[in-house]
Order: C-alpha cells, then structure tokens, then sequence
C-alpha cells in the first residue's frame, strides 16, 4: 500500500511535525491526519493488530491496532505534555511534543531543560484492558485472515531487554536505527535465550496475575493511555483502539516483596504498596503500552458484519433475498440440537438473536433468557450445545453450576486497594456474551457464603441485567447485557425469562452421534451466513406501528375477559418480547398481524407443555 509505511511505522516523527507546525492546537490536527489516514476499512486493516500479531514482531513507537474490553480505569496521571530541548553546543532550544510517549527523549546532542518555563504539564488516563473475554475461535481466526499486515520480527528490541536500567533507555532513544542494529548485534548472543525465560530483577518468579475475568483466557493485555474523551469510556466496553506501541523496559516498576530497587513512588512519604507498582506498572513485555490516537467503540465483533451504516444495510437487504430458506435451514439445525424439538428450536433461536436494547426505570427491555428443562443429566449434553453455539457466536462462555464452583469462584468483581485496581470476576462480560448454565451438574452439597452470593449475582443478572461491584465499603450495580442459557433436569433454582420442557422426538443412545450429524449441515459457507445473520438481528431497529399497537391491545383486552388468570401482565409482556423477536429473525423491523399469531400459539402450546409435565410430576 503507497506510502503506509510512513504513518505506520514512524507515527511520532508525524506527531512532532504536526505540533512544530501548529503548536499546542496540534491536537486536532493530529486526529484529523490519522482520522484521514484509518477512513477505509483497507486502511485499518493495513495496521497490524495486537490481538494476533505476536510482540516481538512489531516495531516500538509503531502504530498498532488493539481489540479489546476495559477492565478496570486507573486514576489520571500527569506527564510533560510540551518541553523545551535545548542544544549542548550551540544552547539553542526547541520545543517537543510529549504526547502519545511514555519517556521524554530528545537527540544525543540535547539535553531536557526540566526546569524550564515553557513546559507543560498536560493529564491522561490510563485503561486496563485486556482482549474481550469469551471471545470464539472463529472471530479470532476471521479477523487474523482480514488482516493486511501482520509486522515483523522487531531488531530493535526483545523482551530481554527488561534488564536494561532507565538510564540506559533514556539513553538509546537518541541512537539512530543503525546504531540501534549495531548495538543489537553485539546482545546477540544474550538473546538466543528462550523468551520466555525470566530475567533476574524484571519479572517474580511465580506467574503474574493479568486479571482476566475469564480462567483459562490467553492473549495480550495492555495498559491504553487516552488523551481526549477520557469521560467518555466505561468499565466493560468493547472498543478497538489505534494508537502508538511503547515497549520500553524501562516503563517496568515489578519488585518481588521486600526490594526496593528501581523507580519509586513516593509522595510526602508515602510510598506506593509493592502489590500497587506491580499492578500499575507491569513488565511491557507482558503488557505493553498503547496511546490511543483514534477508538471505535464496538457495536459488535463480528468480523464480517460491517460498522459503516451504508454496507450495514446492504448485507440486510441481501439477507432478506433469502431469509426464508435460511431461516428454514438455522430451524432445522437447532431443532437437531433440541433433540428433535421444534418447538424449542424457536425457542432457541429467539434467545440467539435477543439482547438488551433499552431499560424502562430499572427493568432491562430485550431480553430473553431460557431455561430449557427435561434436558439429559450428562455432562456431554451441556459441552456439545456451547461446543454449537461457539460456533455461532462471537462470545460465549460455559458455566457448570457445581457446588464447587459457586463455592470457589469470584463470580462479581472486587476492589482490591492495597493493589488499588480491580479484581476481575467471571460475570465481568463484555454485551451480547452468551452465558450458558449447565444446572444438570449440580450435585446435594452444602453452599458457602460465598456459593449463596454467587447464587444471587447470577439471580441479579438473570431478572435485572447488572452485576454488583464489590467496593469493600460499598457496592455498585454495573448495568450488563449478557445472553443467559440455562440447562436443567427441573425447573432451575435460577430465575428465567422463558421455561421450556424438552420434548425430544425419539430416544437418543449417544448424544456425540447425535450432534455428529450436524457435520454435514454446518458448511463452511452456511456457517458464515449464520454468523451474520444472528449479529445482523440484533443491530436491527423495531418499531410497531400505531394500528398494529392497537389491534395488539385490543387482543389482550379479549384474551384477558376470556381467561384472566392465563393472561397476566407478565404473560402479556412475554409475547410482547417474542413476537419483537420473531419479528427480528425473519428480518421485519416491525410485526404483522400473522406474526402475532404465531406469537400466541407458541406461547399456548409452551404453557400446555408445562401443564402436562407438572401434571405427570
């Protein structure tokens, strides 16, 4: 691509150049020249990403692109936004940015004035963020194959570079890139050692905590310095950054207990807890620093549903061409999930295609958590349904709710103020998460405290879709939008928007064989299509129309004089979801009259069912 390499692989020359033409009103200017250069898709796609590109194949002080949900917001932190350089031979003095850098640099033959009028101290913040928890293979995958440019192996550092002190570093800012390649030659043999052997004084020995909500989670955390907008971020949100990579080891403050070697943090005689620097400033080899030029908060992760409206809609109208066959063929699939069960495929794919998309005072508007009962008491039933719905997805994680595990894991996350930063929790999600319950793996045991709080957080997010902060001092409610499935031989201990008895068609001998079948229906390319379709219906706006609003009231008003007692408010806003649902997976942005219907018979052969269990039980 003509010219790429010049804003990609040199961003801060631009920077520089920018502020010396313009000065201190260089902030837009800076935005608009990466804005201009990031306006196509080809172009983003052009910088290489964090999330699969591995670290030491991209240069320092490059421009990077970087997936990611924000754990947690460290407090602002102050820097030399401008400062004045002056020459050691001739004391002439010039002004630099420091925006977008981590350490003030200037050329071998100058010296930073420190002490200078002309400095100015300017704020930034500072997000922990780490790649968007529950996130499927396949999106990982797609979006790695979309990329442009994937880097490459970086001669101007190594993660063993950590050893080096902050003199040093401040030092080798000035080097040229061929004395940078001379010096590096001349460590050559110091980095044939395995990267991932530690370095005496840069890293403990115990492996670090990168506080990823989910256990299990591999990828790149990152510390993401914002300078404008900083009010405009939240804990949770899914965004892609595009900023500047630091890598400096110099930046590492990780000190094993009882050493005080290296930088410090000391205010009127306050010193920073050991557990606090190593959590605020970890070894960049281990999570390195962004400075974000440009953000783009994620609707979704789909890598191919497009952002931009115009082809946004495009794709909707050629879904619509062939809903009706593919809507056809995603019913039977399911059904083949649901073990022959159609009535629970349309079930099923209501709760695909749900999510949160308003709140009336504190009720959640949108969404539809299922309960699905009569399921087989095996464990290999709950793995082969996340096993499927990963592959339709984009995010999802599978929860067996075990005594064990209510008893040990940290469900909602806490605040930790010796390390003054937030302890991730399981339910720390990211919106439109697919959360699956696997209840038929709970066994007779006694529930701890901490098992019975569990319980009620997953209650809280099922009814109410928040999740309740651990302040030590006090709580906090985090508004959330995750997709809850639950399995279960009876009806669940946890709450529901929608209870559904399976009714399978026949008897299954081996559920693997069963779900084996389901090979041969989920091509490659009908995979693809589901994917966009279940993200396309979620972006869609609903409406209904004033004539059908009325002739849906006017319904309830008759069904409610005919049988009060099976058509309560509840059940009314029951119908009133799914019909919206329905709706949304044929593609209509508002109902029909046969949609209502269809709606209502549903919901009456769904309360039949369950009539017919209970009465059996």
């Amino acid at each position: 691509m003509p010219g790429v390499e010049d804003w990609t692989t040199n961003p801060l020359g631009i920077v520089q150049s920018l502020y010396d033409k313009h000065g201190s009103a260089d902030a837009e200017k800076i935005k608009e020249y990466f804005h201009g250069k990031t306006e196509s898709e080809t172009a983003r796609l052009w910088i290489p990403s964090l999330n699969d590109t591995p670290l030491h194949c991209l240069p320092p002080n490059s421009l990077v692109r970087y997936r990611c949900m924000i754990q947690d917001m460290f407090d602002p932190e102050f820097y030399m936004g401008e400062y004045e350089v002056s020459d050691v031979n001739t004391k002439a003095t010039s002004m630099k940015s420091g925006k977008y850098k981590d350490i003030a640099e200037c050329a071998k033959h100058q010296e930073i004035n420190t002490d200078s009028e002309n400095n100015v101290t300017m704020e930034r913040q500072t997000l922990y963020c780490v790649p968007i928890p529950g996130e499927t293979d396949w999106v990982k995958t797609d979006y790695s194959d979309k990329a442009g440019k994937k880097g490459f192996p970086s001669s101007s550092i190594t993660p063993n570079r950590t050893k080096r002190g902050l003199e040093e570093e401040e030092t080798s800012q000035s080097d040229t890139p061929m004395e940078e390649e001379s010096r590096d030659a001349n460590r050559s043999e110091e980095n044939k050692r395995p990267r991932t052997e530690a370095i005496a004084g840069s890293v403990p020995r115990t492996d670090p905590d990168l506080n990823f909500p989910l256990p299990g989670e591999k990828g790149l955390p990152c510390l993401v310095k914002i300078y404008e907008e900083m009010d405009g971020f939240a804990v949770n949100d899914s965004v892609e950054f595009i900023g500047i990579l630091s890598v400096d080891p110099a930046l590492a403050h990780f000190h094993e207990e009882n050493k005080s070697d290296g930088p410090q943090s000391s205010i009127d005689g306050y010193e920073e807890p050991m557990e606090e620097r190593n959590a605020h400033a970890p070894p960049p080899s281990l999570v390195p620093r962004l400075h974000s030029i440009i953000h783009l908060k994620l609707k979704h992760n789909n890598p191919n549903v497009p952002t931009e409206k115009a082809k946004l809609n495009s794709d909707v109208s050629s879904l619509r061409t062939e809903i009706s066959m593919l809507r056809r063929q995603i019913l039977s699939a399911l059904e083949q999930v649901m073990l022959g069960d159609s009535l629970a495929a349309e079930y099923f794919l209501c709760h695909l295609i749900s999510s949160v998309y308003g709140r009336a005072d504190v009720m959640p508007l949108g969404k539809f958590s299922l309960n699905l009962t009569h399921c087989p008491p095996t464990k290999e039933y709950g793995q082969l349904i996340h096993t499927f719905i990963q592959a339709l997805v984009t995010k999802s994680h599978f929860l067996p709710l075990s005594i064990e595990n209510m008893n040990n894991l940290r469900l909602c996350p806490e605040k930790d103020y010796t390390a003054n930063r937030l302890k991730s929790g399981v339910l720390q999600l990211s919106a439109d998460t697919s959360l699956i319950i696997d209840e038929t793996q709970l066994q007779p045991g006694q529930l701890e405290s901490a098992g019975v709080k569990n319980i009620t957080a997953l209650g809280n997010l099922i009814s109410w879709q928040k999740v309740e902060y651990d302040f030590q001092f006090h709580r906090q409610d985090f508004l959330s939008n995750i997709s809850v499935l639950i399995l279960s031989e009876a009806k669940s201990i946890l709450p529901s928007d929608c209870l559904v008895p399976l009714n399978p068609a026949c008897k299954i001998e081996s559920l693997q064989r069963h779900f084996s079948q389901l090979d041969v229906v989920l091509t490659p390319e009908f995979l693809s299509h589901v994917r966009r379709y279940l993200t396309i219906c979620k972006l869609l706006e609903y409406t209904i129309d004033d004539n059908m609003q009325k002739a849906i009231q006017d319904d309830f008003v008759e069904m409610r004089k005919t049988d009060h007692k099976s058509m309560t408010v509840e059940d009314f806003h029951t119908l009133l979801n799914l019909v919206r649902l329905l709706s949304l997976s044929a593609l209509e942005t508002s109902p029909t009259q046969s949609m209502w219907e269809k709606a209502k018979t549903m919901e009456s052969e769904r309360k039949r069912r369950i009539l017919t269990v209970n009465s059996s039980q």
